[in-house]
């Protein structure tokens, strides 16, 4: 571009950046609605209306939307007088799987459940660890203590104490205390002091990923 004066220059990035908003918002401003007006749907009791809107909105893109369907599928959904969704654990599954790949933290709990249990899937403690370590770097705390028992015990994954000191250390943070903190305890005693610091300080340097909505 030609060096033009700041006004100029300021005016054409505007311009760029306008033209861009203006390609995207569609699909944006349709995700948004789609999430805002399942929920409100649901919320008033709209629960086939809802339904309907989740599954265009997780089709567009939406991890909520997504999410939402893997609860409606997990939990079964009923109103006073019918069964709207029968529980379906693999159905459950494929919602929370769409979710899980989005960055969604609450399906990769879910989904790791899943698979821990074995319900509507292959039961997988190495897919279960996938989706739980997953959510912990979300800040999912129920995931970070999930995948911290993991690393302990060498189930699904290769045994890690500092690991599993780490992510016990992250749930207990998170006022998830109640487990963490006797966990804590426990390793520590399987563990000398500089795992224990070097743990402490792996929690206290971890840089989180950000959840999708």
């Amino acid at each position: 571009m030609r060096d033009l004066p700041v006004p100029a220059r300021l005016e054409a990035f505007l311009a760029t950046l306008l033209l861009i908003i203006g390609l995207m918002s569609p699909f944006a401003a349709q995700a948004m609605d789609f999430i805002d007006k399942g929920d409100e749907l649901y919320q008033r009791g709209y629960y086939e209306d809802a339904l309907a809107w989740w599954k265009e909105a997780a089709q567009a893109g939406s991890a909520n939307a997504a999410y939402r369907l893997g609860v409606a599928h997990n939990d079964g959904l009923a109103s006073d007088t019918q069964i709207i969704v029968q529980r379906d654990f693999a159905e459950a599954a494929k919602w929370y799987s769409m979710a899980a790949e989005l960055g969604d933290e609450r399906a990769q709990f879910d989904l790791g459940s899943l698979y821990d249990n074995g319900q509507g899937v292959p039961k997988s403690p190495e897919l279960a660890a996938k989706w739980y370590l997953a959510g912990a770097e979300r800040g999912q705390m129920a995931c970070q203590y999930n995948i911290a028992t993991m690393y302990e015990t060498g189930v699904g994954v290769e045994q890690d104490l500092v690991a599993a000191y780490m992510w016990y250390y992250l749930a207990a943070q998170q006022d998830f205390i109640e487990f963490g903190g006797p966990a804590l305890e426990g390793l520590a005693s399987q563990m000398d002091p500089q795992q224990v610091r070097e743990a402490i300080l792996m929690a206290k340097n971890f840089a989180f990923k950000e959840p999708v909505r």
